[in-house]
């Protein structure tokens, strides 16, 4: 089966579990093909569904109905109104898809149109990805997000591990969440930053430009710009403060580190992060040291650590991947 022989009559079959399983996979292939095959593979579904549903009870002809609905359509597009009939029948699906939810019929398009969009990166990696939706992550090292939107929901949503940055599409009537252990980000359109220390149980939301809601545990709070929200994940206790410079945040973006007085256990985790190197602290009163200085990725773990050991809080050692860490 070619592309060119996927009319409206092979959508319906395919929507109605009529093709053999070559056939289904030739819809599959063209639907995943481009963003005008899913929007008519959608129309097809709208029209083709309520009208069914509207005259089942009249003893209607299938046939015979789907060539009317094909008549249509055809008719639509020449008077230039097919995408005015389609909202008219989306409004009407909403409410029959309540009462057919449990349908195979139903299930299978969602099923088809709601895979999730799934992108990680390794250790030492950062990567950018465009969703669907045309929102925008940057990736930080040893992170994930997968992104899904079902075909019946108005919701935008992602689930991300490890840092990321958003600039995010505006659209009002789907509003885009954001989950991590236990943090639900809300926004319309907008720029922040989400990280997740997993091992510091910690999750920091800085905010660049627009609004943002955060849910986690019973709190919730809604962040300006220039703020950030610091989510412990074991209390669920949420504390929002100004952020003194929101660009630091996403230096990583460049691949930088950008340190200010921040603790050496925060700073290890972030080297770990990019380097595959084991760091331990012989002392754990190192831990709570604080240091500043800019660094970039590829200036190497060696460099940076040489550069941080010249304030003598500490010296280190090397034995094969490990570095020990003590203090002075």
């Amino acid at each position: 089966m070619t592309t060119q022989t996927i009319d409206e009559t092979v959508l319906a079959a395919y929507l109605k579990g009529e093709l053999d399983p070559e056939g289904s996979e030739a819809v599959e292939r063209w639907y995943d093909a481009s963003a005008e095959n899913q929007r008519l593979l959608g129309q097809v579904y709208h029209i083709l569904y309520i009208n069914d549903r509207i005259n089942a009870s009249a003893g209607f002809d299938p046939e015979y109905s789907l060539g009317r609905v094909k008549d249509r359509m055809r008719s639509r597009r020449r008077k230039g109104i097919l995408l005015r009939a389609v909202r008219w029948t989306a409004t009407a699906a909403a409410a029959v898809v309540l009462l057919f939810a449990g349908t195979v019929f139903t299930q299978r398009l969602d099923e088809h149109m709601s895979r999730p969009l799934t992108v990680q990166t390794q250790l030492g990696e950062r990567s950018q990805v465009i969703l669907p939706d045309g929102s925008k992550v940057w990736l930080n090292s040893c992170s994930s997000v997968k992104y899904s939107s079902s075909f019946f929901s108005r919701e935008r949503r992602v689930e991300m591990t490890g840092e990321a940055y958003f600039i995010v599409e505006k659209d009002p009537h789907a509003p885009f969440i954001v989950s991590s252990d236990g943090l639900d980000i809300e926004v319309l359109g907008t720029r922040f930053n989400v990280r997740n220390d997993n091992d510091l149980h910690r999750i920091t939301t800085v905010l660049f430009e627009g609004s943002i809601e955060a849910r986690g545990g019973s709190s919730t709070a809604r962040l300006r710009p220039s703020q950030q929200i610091i989510f412990n994940t074991d209390t669920r206790e949420m504390l929002v403060s100004e952020c003194c410079s929101v660009e630091r945040s996403i230096s990583w973006i460049d691949g930088k580190f950008r340190f200010d007085r921040n603790t050496f256990s925060e700073i290890v985790a972030e080297l770990q992060r990019y380097y595959n190197v084991n760091i331990r602290f012989a002392d754990a009163r190192l831990r709570d040291e604080r240091f500043s200085g800019d660094f970039r990725v590829e200036d190497g773990i060696y460099h940076i650590l040489s550069i941080l050991q010249q304030t003598n809080k500490f010296h280190y050692e090397i034995d094969h991947n490990e570095i020990r860490l003590y203090q002075n």
